[in-house]
Formats: structure tokens, C-alpha cells, sequence
């Protein structure tokens, strides 16, 4: 095993929210970080603070659905600092909700193109990388929305689904290899993605989660890193929520929900 200190790191979606917290979390624990995002700008102010706090850390730009791209990606790390060592694959979208039926095919593959196709992707080129080196740890954030239906968000759910189930297996793959894969399913985390709903659809995420606050980007760095840590050796194949008890009751979540649910047609309603 790797010690976070010793190791490199990629980190996708790091130009903003979670994946720049969970690059910036790496570089203060002395990893080696490539902070990888579509826009260059983004990553490039990841990177520079990063490095402004004394970290390693350099970003590349990259689409995580484009196979191209991915394959680059793990190039340019391994060109740059001579191993892959951690991965989290931090980077989606979710389009705006809607009723099933309203959905177009162009917003249902947008969302599986990053949220799904990225996080195989990633995968498919991280893992044997770390097996070079006699293995590894990645760390696939997906959502709460990847265990349980979420009305007016099918296809966000679907690809989140898909990326739990890819995770599960490809941890069982490499589970004798030295290869651990283990995912984190945020909650209701205070990003630009979520705060950007209305007050309509905030306000009952609010209500429906225990602790009664939105989780910060940081609580999900921490998460992340400890779970590719020494600390977390003997752990594969989980799925860790991080979402202020929200799953810790089945009537919590179905009223969860139905709460958000409400929230989000009462909005549609205001727009129309």
C-alpha cells in the first residue's frame, strides 16, 4: 500500500465543488494531484491553489466521456509524475428535472455520458496503471440518488445507479489484485450543481435531512481521501453515504422524496 504522502492522484470534475475540495485535500496531504476538468480555467485555478498552499498539483483538461480523452488523461499522469496511485472520479451533471416523459434522449445521454460512460472509463484506464505498481484505490463519488428512485431526475438516478453497479464489480474483480474501489454518495452538498435550484426545491431537501443542514464540499474530500487511505485497507466494493442521516430511515427517505418532489412541481409550476 501507498501512503497519501507518497502517492499521485487524478482527480476528475476538480474545477469546482467536490472534485476541486477532494484535489485541494490530496495536495495538503502531499499527494501528487492532476486535477482534471473541462474547463481550463477552472482546473488551472485548482491547480494554482493548490500550489499557492505548498502542494503538487497540475491540472489537464479533459471530457471524462470521451475514451480519447480518459486515455490521455492517465498518459499525462504517468508521463508526469511516474505512477497512478488514487483516483476519484468526481465528475457530473444532472439535467434539469423534469417529468420522464419530458426528458429528451440528448439530456438522458448527457447524463449517463459523464455520470456513467466517465466513471468506466476512468476506470478502465486507472486500473491497470495502478496494477503496474502492485495496486491502488479508487473512489467513484456517485450520489444517494444511486440507491433509491428520485422523481423528475430518472436519468441522473439511472447513471448513478449504473455507476454503483460498476464500482461493486469491478471491485470484485480486483479485490485480490490490490485494487480497492469503493464509492461515496453525497447527499444534499452546498455545490454551484445543487445551489442553483430554487428555493422551491432547496427548502424541502432542507426538511428531509436529519442533521438539518447542507453538507460542505469539504466533508466529502474528507471522506474521499480517507477512503483511499491505509486507513480504509480493508475496505472494497462499499458504498459510503454522506448525507446527514438522510438513508438512516426508510419513512425519512420516501418522505424525502415526496417532499423534494413537491418542491420541484410546485417550481415548474411558478415557471410556467
Amino acid at each position: 500500500m501507498t501512503a497519501l504522502a507518497d502517492g499521485v492522484a487524478i482527480v476528475t470534475g476538480a474545477g469546482s465543488g467536490m472534485g476541486k475540495a477532494i484535489a485541494l485535500r490530496f495536495a495538503q496531504l502531499g499527494t501528487r494531484v492532476v486535477a482534471v476538468g473541462r474547463s481550463q480555467q477552472n482546473i488551472d485555478e485548482t491547480a494554482a491553489e493548490g500550489r499557492a498552499s505548498g502542494g503538487q498539483i497540475v491540472s489537464f483538461r479533459a471530457d471524462v466521456g470521451s475514451e480519447q480523452d480518459v486515455r490521455r488523461m492517465v498518459e499525462f499522469t504517468l508521463e508526469t509524475y511516474g505512477r497512478l496511485d488514487f483516483a476519484a472520479n468526481v465528475a457530473g451533471v444532472a439535467a434539469d428535472p423534469k417529468l420522464l416523459h419530458e426528458m429528451t434522449l440528448e439530456e438522458f445521454e448527457e447524463d449517463h455520458a459523464v455520470n456513467s460512460r466517465g466513471v468506466f472509463l476512468g476506470m478502465k484506464y486507472q486500473i491497470p496503471a495502478m496494477l503496474k505498481t502492485g495496486g491502488g484505490s479508487i473512489v467513484n463519488v456517485t450520489s444517494a440518488a444511486g440507491y433509491g428512485g428520485f422523481a423528475y431526475f430518472a436519468p441522473y438516478c439511472a447513471a448513478k445507479h449504473a455507476a454503483t453497479g460498476l464500482s461493486k464489480s469491478a471491485a470484485l474483480e480486483y479485490a485480490d489484485k490490490g485494487v480497492r474501489i469503493n464509492c461515496v454518495a453525497p447527499g444534499a452538498i452546498a455545490t454551484p450543481l445543487l445551489m442553483r435550484n430554487s428555493d422551491d426545491v432547496l427548502s424541502p431537501m432542507l426538511l428531509s435531512t436529519p442533521m438539518r443542514r447542507f453538507g460542505q464540499v469539504e466533508e466529502i474530500a474528507a471522506a474521499t481521501v480517507w477512503l483511499c487511505s491505509d486507513d480504509a485497507s480493508y475496505i472494497t466494493g462499499q458504498t459510503l453515504p454522506v448525507e446527514g442521516g438522510s438513508s438512516a430511515s426508510a419513512l425519512t427517505v420516501v418522505s424525502a422524496h415526496q417532499l423534494i418532489a413537491d418542491g420541484i412541481a410546485h417550481a415548474a409550476e411558478k415557471a410556467g
